[in-house]
């Protein structure tokens, strides 16, 4: 896992399975840090957003949802720091 300045992800990851974090991350709520890394983890075993991946990122954190609403609507804050 590494921590990077992107522009445009809040994560990422690769085909080699190595995880990027933006380190804007480090501001937001922990639910948000929380939902982000889900996600990224999510990827290792579904390399696309299908059905399957939701069902699973849903498994591990149930109320993603909420923190993915949350980062929608304070990007341009976190960007802005």
């Amino acid at each position: 896992m590494r921590f990077k300045a992107q522009k445009t992800r809040w994560g990422s990851c690769s085909a080699s399975n190595n995880i990027s974090l933006n380190y804007l991350l480090m501001m937001a709520p922990l639910t948000v840090i929380e939902m982000v890394i889900a996600h990224e983890l999510a990827h290792i075993q579904h390399k696309n957003h299908s059905k399957d991946f939701y069902s699973l990122l849903k498994k591990m954190l149930p109320e993603y949802q909420q923190a993915d609403i949350w980062l929608k609507a304070n990007s341009q804050k976190l960007h802005s720091l």
